[in-house]
């Protein structure tokens, strides 16, 4: 039987772990965005490298909701050559493990050299997670974006009902994110609505709906901070931001100069919307 003594050190050394596993994080590198409302949402105030951001869709699909197009936005950013002056990591390549079919690479090869974009497109859930796994684990990768089971999301017979993860997609997410951190990579992970009750190893979550209002080359977004493992958030403050995404260039468009944060009731449910597909303007995903 322990001692009360052997107990009392233990807790110590979980503190002290603790403590040090927060240093960690907060050493590692943390790059903007390319987008100042997202920043502004971020734990870390831009992309933490070596980390997971989960990007929610609403009850549609993610092809309507913007999340791809931004996420894409974001790795562009993150891929893109140091500055002499800002001392970050040199330009690496975009993976892109698109299980789904989702992804057109010609919509968006404008906005990067197309010879740093790689796109993998693996046929069954054991693939895929070795896809994503081992292009978090090169270090001449600067982010992979995904939208893991995707084949799924539409098997339940509504949207809000769709069935949860099965326990070894949490552990994958789980080798993900120690994978990141070794190498230094970011993954950004596009989920389903209802991923939001679920365990998360992300860094944070961003909900991610469009607004009206949009232009031919323009895409306007509301994004709502939605937790993550280190967003030490009030659940009941609804932080959010919008933003809008220069389609022609992948950077960010016209400032709409809203940010804004709104305490909510312990009580209130989010009924999300209904997001739309784009209807106009060039996306950097299809629907299947």
């Amino acid at each position: 039987m322990m001692t009360l003594d052997v107990v009392a050190g233990l807790a110590e050394t979980a503190i002290e772990s603790g403590g040090q596993l927060q240093r960690r994080e907060s050493a590692r590198e943390v790059v903007p965005s390319g987008f100042r409302p997202l920043d502004a949402l971020l734990p870390a105030g831009g992309m933490r490298r070596g980390s997971l951001v989960e990007w929610i869709t609403g009850d549609g699909d993610a092809t309507g909701s913007g999340a791809v197009t931004l996420a894409f936005a974001v790795a562009c950013r993150l891929a893109a050559p140091a500055t002499q002056h800002d001392g970050q990591r040199g330009q690496g390549a975009i993976v892109v493990v698109d299980r789904a079919g989702w992804f057109h690479p010609p919509a968006v090869l404008p906005w990067l050299d197309g010879r740093q974009l790689v796109v993998a497109r693996p046929s069954r859930d054991e693939d895929e997670i070795w896809a994503i796994d081992q292009s978090l684990r090169s270090r001449g990768v600067a982010a992979v974006l995904a939208w893991p089971r995707a084949a799924a999301w539409g098997q339940a017979a509504t949207p809000s009902h769709r069935p949860r993860s099965p326990r070894h997609w949490t552990t994958a997410m789980r080798r993900w994110q120690l994978a990141a951190r070794t190498s230094g990579a970011v993954g950004l992970l596009v989920r389903p609505h209802a991923a939001r009750g679920e365990p998360s190893w992300a860094e944070a979550r961003i909900s991610v709906a469009p607004l009206p209002g949009g232009t031919l080359l323009e895409l306007p977004l509301r994004l709502v901070a939605a937790g993550g493992a280190w967003s030490g958030a009030d659940p009941d403050a609804e932080r959010w931001s919008e933003i809008s995404i220069d389609l022609a260039r992948g950077v960010e468009g016209s400032p709409r100069a809203t940010v804004g944060l709104r305490v909510t009731s312990p009580t209130r449910t989010d009924d999300g919307g209904a997001l739309r597909a784009f209807a106009t303007g060039v996306s950097a995903c299809r629907a299947s």
